[in-house]
């Protein structure tokens, strides 16, 4: 019994450590540290190791799930079916520190615009990680005190789990664009919406056909919520702006668009747009926005499809 609560103060104690960590962790640097383009040699390791968040994030998520799962059927069983979780729930609180610590040095490089969505992601992963740090080390008290430590317990692991979940919805978002937006209902609303534009006699060339285009294939990375190279194509106005390197669109010239050159180039460019691994343009599609270039590239061309 001893052993057992001196093992059960040591892991609290790790437990403690992680949790003043992960509060401290994002008042460290400032972001833009890591900017590949700027940083010094310090920067550009942290740049480096922040490509492991998506290495490390999904671990977690399956250690707790699994937890999660065990925990009720034990309490469905009445504990007739119990599993011992500290191995496991260790296990998740690990890669959670990990995840957190490799996403906030993803965080620093700058890479992603800054908004809501970004600064929601960083703080419910990082309150999931202290969530599941301190749901252990109740965990560990449960076993040598009294039963309401279990409830506590109990408590803590169903925050962490919902608390996952909100870290990996608007991590979601950042990466492939909101997922309800795949809802059935929706995409069938825009497809029937589109074939009813597309059996008109005369629509807005931009309107109707392009901005559907680049809504579909390109926006999720070059959006309002997430800027690639700093580019937009959610307006006329953002792709005329243009990005980083390069001109975006120049009305009436098609070489020197960006727009249309990079849809041609190999996919295993690094220019190459949509990249390799996302849904390409058809050449159809392709075919409407260079029609759309030539002609001006403005709002008010009407065409006949």
């Amino acid at each position: 019994m001893m052993n057992q609560k001196k093992w059960t103060h040591v892991a609290q104690g790790i437990c403690v450590l992680s949790i003043i960590f992960l509060v401290l962790l994002p008042s460290f640097v400032e972001v833009g540290f890591a900017n590949p383009k700027t940083a010094n040699l310090a920067g550009l390791w942290v740049n480096y190791f922040g490509g492991f968040h998506a290495v490390f994030l999904h671990l977690p998520i399956g250690a707790v799930s699994y937890v999660m799962l065990t925990e009720v059927m034990s309490l469905l069983t009445s504990g007739r079916w119990r599993i011992d979780t500290r191995l496991a729930l260790s296990f998740a609180a690990v890669m959670a520190l990990l995840a957190s610590v490799f996403g906030y040095c993803l965080y620093l490089t700058d890479q992603y615009p800054a908004g809501d969505l970004l600064e929601e992601h960083k703080r419910d992963g990082v309150l999931f990680s202290i969530l599941v740090f301190t749901a252990l080390a109740v965990k560990f008290q449960s076993y040598i005190g009294k039963d309401w430590w279990r409830i506590c317990y109990g408590v803590l692991l169903s925050a962490s789990f919902f608390m996952m979940l909100s870290a990996g919805h608007h991590g979601g978002a950042i990466t492939h664009g909101e997922p309800n937006d795949a809802w059935p209902s929706k995409v069938l609303e825009k497809r029937k919406a589109a074939e009813a534009k597309a059996a008109q006699k005369e629509v807005f060339l931009y309107d109707d056909i392009v901005k559907p285009i680049l809504e579909e294939k390109c926006v999720s990375c070059h959006g309002e919520d997430k800027q690639k190279g700093a580019l937009r194509v959610d307006t006329i106005a953002y792709m005329l702006e243009g990005g980083e390197e390069t001109a975006c669109l120049v009305p009436g010239d098609l070489e020197n668009s960006a727009l249309i050159t990079y849809l041609h180039l190999p996919l295993d460019d690094d220019y190459r747009m949509p990249p390799e691994g996302k849904k390409q343009l058809t050449e159809k599609e392709i075919e409407w926005l260079e029609t759309w270039v030539k002609m001006g590239a403005t709002a008010e061309i009407k065409v006949t499809p």
